[in-house]
């Protein structure tokens, strides 16, 4: 109940569009299944299991889509560009991510700090593109 609660105080920055398979979110220990249309917040790790992936779709259009047995935190996301707060960064730890930007990146003037995805090997920071990543453990 606690947890809920909390949630109720938080807005989502993305939405689940596509479930294919077993999907969930974690967040504080807690697991719950995902589903079309349930809301996604900032600090859930989202998990694909095998044969299974998840399509995402933030409040400023950009899209991501994780592949099978993948695991990925939704690190930071702002969106207030009239006041000039944009943020975007995730942390890809295993699998696939298509990632295809949305209007943070076509309106940041400073790319190398609200724009990040971070994998294994490396931070990649990225504006107006689409980008597939593969990261192997």
């Amino acid at each position: 109940m606690f947890c809920f609660s909390v949630r109720a105080e938080e807005s989502p920055i993305a939405y689940v569009k596509v479930v294919n398979g077993t999907c969930i979110a974690i967040q504080q220990g807690e697991e719950r299944p995902l589903n079309l249309g349930d809301p996604l917040f900032k600090a859930d790790v989202l998990k694909t299991s095998k044969e299974s992936s998840l399509g995402v779709s933030f409040r400023d259009n950009t899209l991501i889509s994780l592949g099978s047995s993948s695991q990925l935190k939704l690190e930071n996301f702002e969106f207030d560009p009239d006041n000039n707060q944009l943020a975007f960064a995730v942390e890809l730890f295993e699998g696939t991510l298509l990632y295809i930007s949305g209007l943070i990146a076509k309106l940041t003037k400073k790319p190398e700090e609200e724009l990040r995805i971070t994998t294994p090997a490396g931070t990649v920071t990225v504006r107006g593109t689409r980008l597939f990543i593969n990261a192997e453990q």
